[in-house]
């Protein structure tokens, strides 16, 4: 068991290190935290065949309209769900949903992942069914369903099934691109859903892939995704010089002595004359 509010040293921790894999993020855990723990009860199985990534992909064959298909898809979660339920019962309940999201986008050609960003959508908007839309997770205070509780935590878990990480269920590199199309498609939408803001996941991307000296096709293919659905959002996160903190925006491979802490307009030159 682990001891203290341990979910929120991981959701809030500043620093990462990127031991075994260019991807695997590691936060700046208490002395106490045992990692091997972390890894073996956080990070997400491969190819889910939950309840809800059946209601996922038939509501999408069957062309559902997306209200009623992020109904279905949330259903056996808020099942689990009432007022004051513990964290470990919203916990299981979020994970089945969020893993399905994650792996039908990397089943899904990103040019047809439209279907998916409206059900995902509709789940944002849906009211929580059963009593206050407000629930503990992590330690915090979150709005279900329109926080999206734990999907970047779960996102994050994706991170470390990247191709070449060494995981037992890595993605292939179509997977990896078909993820990282669905992420940009989403953070295209951040400046009216902050909850879709993961440009912190497309800063890596672009890192591995435009900053490396020897950045796997993967990598590229993977980076591409995010001028192709995001530029317009790049290119204002560079303009305003969006930066995170400690380590997580530094540069990568030939640009790791730059100063860099995020975006900003040298950067995105780098990218930009990459992909020429």
């Amino acid at each position: 068991m682990l001891r203290g509010n341990i979910r929120r040293h991981v959701a809030t921790a500043l620093g990462v290190s990127l031991s075994k894999s260019k991807y695997r993020v590691y936060a700046a855990f208490p002395p106490w935290f045992n990692l091997f723990t972390f890894h073996a009860t956080y990070i997400s199985t491969a190819k889910m065949t939950s309840q809800e990534r059946h209601s996922l992909t038939a509501s999408i064959a069957e062309k559902t309209d997306p209200s009623s298909a992020a109904r279905a898809l949330i259903a056996p979660a808020e099942d689990k769900f009432s007022t004051g339920s513990p964290e470990s019962d919203i916990e299981g309940g979020l994970r089945p949903v969020w893993g399905s999201i994650i792996d039908v986008a990397a089943d899904t050609d990103h040019q047809s992942q439209e279907p998916l960003v409206a059900v995902l959508r509709a789940v944002q908007q849906q009211n929580f069914a059963n009593g206050a839309s407000e629930v503990t997770v992590w330690g915090e205070k979150v709005k279900m369903w329109s926080d999206l509780p734990l999907f970047g935590a779960s996102v994050r878990d994706a991170w470390n099934r990247a191709p070449g990480t060494g995981s037992t269920n890595d993605f292939c590199a179509s997977q990896w691109r078909n993820i990282n199309g669905f992420l940009a498609r989403l953070t295209s939408l951040s400046s009216s859903t902050p909850a879709f803001d993961f440009s912190m996941f497309g800063l890596w991307t672009l890192r591995s892939a435009f900053e490396a000296n020897e950045p796997s096709p993967a990598d590229v293919d993977a980076g591409k995704m995010w001028f192709e659905y995001a530029e317009d959002v790049l290119t204002k996160l560079s303009s305003d010089e969006k930066s995170f903190q400690a380590k997580v925006g530094a540069g990568g491979g030939s640009y790791a002595d730059k100063e860099w802490t995020g975006f900003n307009s040298q950067r995105l030159e780098v990218w930009q004359a990459a992909l020429r």
